[in-house]
């Protein structure tokens, strides 16, 4: 496309870019610019196109970035045919939420598993541990809680053991920290900002 004074694009361009996603037998096509025009964005939705202003791209792109965002979830929002706005924004903040939730979590059992002597014998235990050390009203559920012990067990990530006895923790909490930021770096800790 041609750039404008303006940076605005018009419906006659979205009109060549669907034809041409046509004719090469694309399914999605995706328009970035400056701004578009308000038909422009009503029609984006029935041609199969997304519009997203370059403002709302490095925000998208700075989200990835800092949440290590897998790229699934970007070209679902991407791929949605009309125009990308706040609302799709707000889509991808709720699931970088999950992930600094999950984060959350599975800190929070390795502090769990840290302040016992041995080891704990369920993952209901492990909640009521929890339970006791947080100070919030976002107490994970017992079922969280076995989630977060599996992924801690699981050998590739080994912060957690399980034998016959129950749960160990194999790590202190600092490499916790490292451990679960190498998964995405999501993890705030408690009392800290960065």
């Amino acid at each position: 496309m041609k750039a404008r004074g303006n940076g605005r694009v018009n419906s006659l361009e979205v009109t060549n870019v669907d034809k041409h996603r046509r004719q090469r037998g694309v399914d999605h096509a995706i328009v970035v610019a400056p701004g578009f025009a308000p038909r422009v964005i009503d029609n984006a939705e029935t041609t199969e196109l997304t519009t997203i202003a370059v403002d709302d791209l490095v925000e998208l792109l700075d989200r990835r970035d800092e949440y290590a965002v897998p790229p699934e979830e970007i070209l679902t929002l991407l791929t949605r045919s009309g125009a990308f706005q706040d609302d799709r924004l707000d889509l991808l903040d709720e699931y970088i939420q999950d992930l600094i939730d999950t984060g959350e979590i599975l800190l929070a059992v390795i502090r769990a598993l840290k302040r016992t002597d041995g080891a704990v014998e369920t993952a209901e235990d492990i909640r009521w541990i929890v339970v006791g050390m947080e100070d919030s009203n976002d107490i994970p559920t017992t079922e969280e809680v076995r989630s977060a012990l599996q992924l801690l067990a699981h050998p590739s990530v080994g912060a957690v053991e399980q034998d016959e006895e129950g749960y160990r923790v194999t790590t202190d909490y600092e490499n916790g920290i490292k451990l679960i930021r190498s998964l995405g770096d999501i993890v705030q800790p408690p009392g800290r900002e960065e």
